[in-house]
């Protein structure tokens, strides 16, 4: 009995997640944007590649139906699927990967950690089950209940909000999609009142490593340390107590973080947090 396995080459949602990754990576680094142009060539509104990309977005956004109503909605799905041309499928995969491989390092590329990698292994398993009628039905139950688990939790508000303005991004044009990137690295410089070296040389070596974990937690602990350090000066000399209080907090804070095997988002927000108080009370002190 064949065994279903999954493949990152052809996984389309797993490659557009690691292209539109790129894209940030490519404005903030002000580079040529390759990932943009292959974005926009493979996944506009003719290809088959976008139309398998709305349906695996349909499965990740789907949420708090019940098991019987969620599998029926994976059965829709699954049908809607086997109305794609696979032949052009595949060679617009196959085309693709040729792109990702002429512009990029393909072990770097691919070598990004994915959150809903799980999730995007799975529907790509359900796919190609469906198009190949595989008979494992080992392999095909364990993507169905991934799936049905996903689709019928119940989120959190948070992940309400989330899931809200995903779906509202994902109606929009593709144009208009990829701006939305530039667009949300310009909201770090409105949230932090425009980013001093510190905080782009953090936010640039997190997105430049996200694949190189050891590099970037290296990278980490040290400007934690200077940074801990800058702050404790800081408090040393400072008279006022309001001002006296958010440092001692801040360095509490920062001394508490635990690395384990990768630096987590919450850490480097923390760390940017702790730049920006420092950027502040340079500037009140001048």
């Amino acid at each position: 009995m064949k065994r279903i396995k999954h493949s990152k080459f052809k996984n389309t949602g797993f490659l557009f997640e690691l292209l539109t990754r790129q894209i940030t990576l490519e404005i903030l680094n002000g580079g040529e944007e390759k990932s943009k142009n292959i974005v926009k060539g493979f996944f506009n509104k003719k290809t088959q590649l976008s139309k398998e990309l709305h349906l695996f977005n349909l499965l990740l956004n789907e949420k708090q139906l019940n098991e019987h109503k969620s599998e029926k909605f994976i059965d829709v799905i699954l049908e809607a699927h086997s109305r794609i041309d696979y032949e052009k499928l595949n060679d617009e995969k196959y085309n693709l990967v040729k792109q990702i491989k002429e512009n990029f390092d393909v072990d770097n590329f691919f070598a990004s950690p994915i959150t809903n990698y799980k999730l995007l292994a799975s529907i790509h398993k359900l796919f190609e089950a469906k198009k190949i009628n595989a008979t494992n039905v080992k392999d095909v139950f364990k993507s169905r209940e991934t799936l049905v688990e996903h689709i019928s939790k119940t989120p959190t508000q948070k992940q309400i909000d989330k899931n809200e303005l995903v779906e509202t991004y994902q109606k929009q044009e593709q144009d208009v999609r990829l701006l939305t990137y530039k667009i949300l690295v310009e909201q770090f410089n409105k949230k932090y009142t425009n980013l001093d070296e510190n905080q782009k040389s953090l936010l640039r070596e997190y997105i430049n490593n996200v694949n190189n974990t050891s590099k970037f937690k290296e990278y980490y602990k040290t400007q934690l340390k200077e940074t801990i350090s800058s702050l404790y000066s800081l408090y040393k000399s400072m008279t006022d107590k309001v001002t006296k209080i958010k440092l001692r907090e801040t360095i509490n804070v920062l001394k508490e973080q635990k690395i384990t095997r990768e630096v987590k988002d919450n850490q480097v927000s923390s760390l940017m947090m702790a730049f920006e108080l420092i950027k502040e009370i340079t500037h009140a002190n001048r």
